[in-house]
């Protein structure tokens, strides 16, 4: 089972509705705020795209510059619904 901290719930939330966003515009929306790059919200939002990379939930597109929700594989709809 995956664990997925509030901040990666959130993410994965946002690129349902809108699929492809940047990581600007994801920390911005995150927190609330204009973000600017090398902050610490930038680089946390960074870190959770870069965790979820790894757990196959997301994907880079375009090289860094925008992130993309991958789709659901048939067994993680049968792990959700037992």
């Amino acid at each position: 089972m995956v664990r997925l901290s509030k901040n990666q719930k959130k993410i994965l939330e946002m690129l349902e509705i809108k699929p492809n966003m940047t990581t600007k515009e994801i920390a911005e929306t995150l927190f609330g705020k204009i973000i600017e790059y090398r902050t610490k919200e930038y680089s946390s939002t960074m870190r959770s795209l870069v965790s979820l990379e790894r757990q196959g939930l997301v994907e880079r597109v375009q090289v860094q510059l925008r992130w993309r929700r991958k789709p659901k594989t048939p067994e993680a709809l049968a792990s959700e619904h037992a």
